[in-house]
């Protein structure tokens, strides 16, 4: 099933049919919409705001995972960014059984957390966590649930380390040829032996 999400037409919403959507849309100057496979992604969308520029002297993380089937493992990868300059890396792979079941998403959200600890180690009053994986966000503010043992795990994590320091989220678009973005997706790869 797909949903449309009409953030800028005639009647914005959510929409499950083409033709309705396309009713909102059609001959409207300026609509801005999308088509998603799950709900939760398309509510995302529509509560998107526009994101602040990222300053220097701010702390920033790009995230990503990856996932190796016949190695039935998880990667993770950060590239730390400050002033504009990467600082930091870090790569790391995984295998715990009850995370296999979220393939590349265990590893993005371990990645989150890992970036999370490594600022507060190095004193960083805040830091920006740009992702491409909206529930890396959506399960860290609640507003999509933890149904699933990795979501549950980096909530409580989350809750726990966000007591001592902000965290800003940021989505960036997967494969749209972001270096930073690639840089961490790389990153995430190498962790499993991965080549790009």
């Amino acid at each position: 099933m797909k949903f449309y999400a009409i953030k800028k037409g005639r009647q914005p919403g959510i929409y499950t049919t083409w033709p309705d959507a396309q009713k909102q849309v059609q001959g409207f100057s300026g609509a801005k919409y999308k088509s998603f496979t799950s709900q939760e992604e398309a509510l995302a969308y529509m509560e998107e705001q526009p994101q602040a520029p990222i300053t220097d002297n701010q702390l920033v993380a790009y995230v990503d995972g990856s996932y190796h089937k016949i190695k039935k493992a998880y990667g993770s990868g950060v590239a730390f960014i400050f002033n504009g300059q990467e600082i930091e890396s870090l790569s790391f792979s995984g295998n715990r059984d009850i995370f296999l079941e979220a393939h590349q998403v265990a590893g993005e959200c371990l990645a989150s957390l890992a970036a999370i600890k490594w600022a507060l180690l190095h004193d960083y009053p805040s830091i920006t966590i740009c992702y491409d994986y909206q529930g890396v966000e959506s399960w860290a503010t609640g507003e999509w649930r933890t149904n699933k043992p990795i979501s549950q795990a980096y909530k409580k994590e989350f809750d726990h380390f966000s007591q001592e320091i902000q965290v800003h989220f940021r989505k960036v678009h997967a494969h749209s040829g972001d270096p930073l973005n690639d840089r961490a997706d790389q990153l995430a790869k190498a962790a499993l032996g991965i080549t790009v």
